[in-house]
Formats: C-alpha cells, sequence, structure tokens
C-alpha cells in the first residue's frame, strides 16, 4: 500500500474536482427544472414525470476519469517514480472508489429528488433517466412501444434495502464500464502515434458516417429499416438484466486487461508514441 500512496495523492486533486463537478451540474440540472415550476416535466397518467440529468452526467464523468489517469497523468506518475505496476493498480482503485461514490450518489439523489419533487409540487412523481441503470424498466418500455405505442416509466415502487443495495450494484457496474472503458482509450491514445490516431478515431469514422449519409440519400426506407429492425433486436439482447449484467463485466474485464498490456512497459511521453 504504501507503494500506492505516492499515485493516491497526486489523483487527490482531480478525484475532488469530478466529485465536485458532478454535484454542481446535478443540482444546478435538476434545482433548475423545480424553481421554474417543472418546465420540461410533464404530468400524465397521475404521475409528475421528472428526468433527471444525473445518470448521463455521472456516466460522462467517469468515461473522462478514465482517460484522464491513463492519457493524461501516467507520464507524470513516470516522471514521479517509474514504478508503472503501482500507478496502474492505483488507477483502478482508484476508479473503483469513484464508481462506489457515484454509484450511491446515483441511487440516494434519485430517492431523495422524488421526495423533493412530491413535496414541491403536490403530485406523484416518477423520476427517470437516460442510463443502462434502469435495464428492467427499458425491457418493459421497448415491449410496450412496440406493442401499444406507449411509454411506461420507472417509479420507485419498491423501497426496500434488497432494491436499494441492487440498484447501488447495477450503478457501480455501469459507471465502471464505462470508465474502464475510458481507461484503455486513453492507453491506445497514449501508446499510437498521432497520424495513427487520427485516422482510427477521425478519419475512418468520418467516412463511414459520409458513406451511411450517401447510401441513405438514395435507400432511406430500406437503411431506416434495417437499422430500425436489428436496433430492437440488439436492445432486446442487451437489456435483458443477465446478459447485461454479464456484457459489462466483460467489458470491464477486457478493457482493464487491454489497458495494462498497453502501460505495463509503455515509455515516458517522450517516446511514448512507439506503436502503429
Amino acid at each position: 500500500m504504501n507503494k500506492l500512496m505516492p499515485y493516491f495523492r497526486l489523483m487527490k486533486k482531480f478525484t475532488i474536482l469530478m466529485i465536485v463537478i458532478a454535484f454542481s451540474m446535478v443540482i444546478t440540472n435538476d434545482g433548475k427544472e423545480i424553481l421554474t415550476g417543472f418546465k420540461h416535466s410533464v404530468f400524465e397518467n397521475g404521475y409528475l414525470i421528472f428526468k433527471s440529468e444525473i445518470y448521463s452526467i455521472t456516466v460522462f464523468l467517469m468515461f473522462i476519469y478514465g482517460i484522464y489517469f491513463s492519457y493524461k497523468k501516467f507520464n507524470v506518475a513516470m516522471n514521479i517514480k517509474a514504478d508503472r505496476k503501482s500507478y496502474i493498480k492505483a488507477s483502478i482503485i482508484s476508479m473503483i472508489g469513484m464508481g462506489i461514490v457515484f454509484a450511491i450518489f446515483v441511487v440516494l439523489w434519485g430517492l431523495i429528488l422524488k421526495f423533493i419533487v412530491e413535496y414541491v409540487s403536490g403530485k406523484n412523481s416518477l423520476i427517470i433517466g437516460d442510463s443502462a441503470y434502469f435495464l428492467d424498466t427499458v425491457t418493459v418500455i421497448i415491449n410496450s412501444f412496440l406493442e401499444t405505442e406507449t411509454t411506461m416509466l420507472y417509479a420507485f415502487s419498491d423501497l426496500s434495502i434488497k432494491r436499494f443495495i441492487i440498484d447501488i450494484l447495477n450503478q457501480f457496474l455501469t459507471l465502471s464500464t464505462f470508465s474502464s472503458i475510458g481507461f484503455l482509450l486513453g492507453s491506445i491514445l497514449y501508446r499510437l502515434k498521432k497520424k495513427t490516431s487520427i485516422i482510427i478515431f477521425l478519419v475512418i469514422p468520418t467516412i463511414v458516417i459520409t458513406l451511411g449519409v450517401g447510401f441513405s440519400i438514395f435507400k432511406t426506407d430500406l437503411i431506416m429499416n434495417y437499422i430500425s429492425i436489428n436496433l430492437v433486436n440488439i436492445l432486446r439482447f442487451i437489456i435483458n438484466v443477465k446478459i447485461g449484467l454479464f456484457i459489462k463485466a466483460l467489458t470491464i474485464v477486457i478493457s482493464l486487461i487491454c489497458s495494462v498490456l498497453l502501460l505495463k512497459n509503455a515509455p515516458i511521453k517522450e517516446y511514448a508514441h512507439d506503436l502503429i
């Protein structure tokens, strides 16, 4: 543990900054909606439907958190002490710790927000978000939409300790998935030559998008039908609770293993881009 402490101190400032940003953005966005009299919320089927930004905000920040440690801070850490193994361990532990903090924050905030909205509005409320966090609900939404063209929304119908713990674990896996993907992306960017990075992350996606747009101009109905049919099938597969958990766990493991392989022998920044 003593070997990790210098790296934890190095990460401390950015970790605190991420927590402050998350709290500030969530309180500002959701608070603004409450103070403006639920301007963008709707009242439907006896519920005030309130959309919180906490899910997308925390997922995005965890993604940035992972990139920052592998791409930005790795070189700084190597200049302090070239102990790659300890730095990678410290980074993974920090991402796990931040994932736990954000997971608890997300679930608690959703619960607290429900009571605040109901107190201010005097109506029963549904707190919804745009995260993969609501796996079981997304299944219901899609099935309902396909069959009756109506959307069923998530409500805190079960406030048991068991449900609370399951929600935190699910959210933790979601956040860890994005932080590990970010960590892998930062590792790739750190190791690839700049020209290669531009080709992979800018040129190729641009070509693919251009070809897709060009094809859709002439085959609009065909391509849209193909996308919608296959997208629904993919979503049906992914949102299955057990499959979703497996995909998240597999993504975390693969991303971290690949990141370790890229960084375990990585040189300092002056020589970092030594891959293709």
